[in-house]
């Protein structure tokens, strides 16, 4: 069985800016138990939702038992609160493709009573292949 988890970490920011722990034991506390219930679960891809600072998702994956791949997604939600989503998987991690706009088939969708639309995401997404224990590929997207 393949087994896949999501998981919002909550600004997975560095101490000392604004967004991260207030201190160098507090991050390291959230580190550690992000990493103790990533290596109980042992998932084969795991779905990360807010990751303020690359060097952060660096610390928690050195924590992970064995060899992890990554993909952070290249478009934040905004340059003040730079959050982005990420994937991380034991397995080899192919094809990457990161999603900003929405398909061409969907209209804009409407974000305000005065009829303002978006046609691309606030925070980007990432789609990604690994491989599943049967040698089939496994497409992991938020698209369907």
């Amino acid at each position: 069985m393949f087994k896949v988890m999501t998981w919002n970490v909550e600004n997975l920011f560095k101490p000392g800016g604004s967004s991260g722990p207030s201190s160098e034991a507090a991050y390291d506390a959230k580190i550690e138990g992000l990493a103790q219930a990533i290596n109980d679960q042992a998932p084969d891809a795991l779905a990360l939702q807010e990751i303020g600072d690359p060097a952060a998702l660096d610390d928690l994956v050195a924590q992970l038992k064995g060899v992890w791949h990554h993909r952070v997604s290249k478009f934040p939600d905004d340059v003040h609160h730079p959050i982005r989503v990420a994937w991380l998987s034991p397995r080899a991690i192919t094809d990457p493709q990161d999603i900003h706009d929405f398909p061409p088939d969907l209209a804009p969708v409407q974000v305000a009573d005065d009829g303002s639309t978006i046609n691309a995401m606030g925070r980007g997404a990432v789609a990604i292949t690994v491989e599943g224990d049967s040698g089939k590929k496994i497409r992991l997207s938020p698209r369907t």
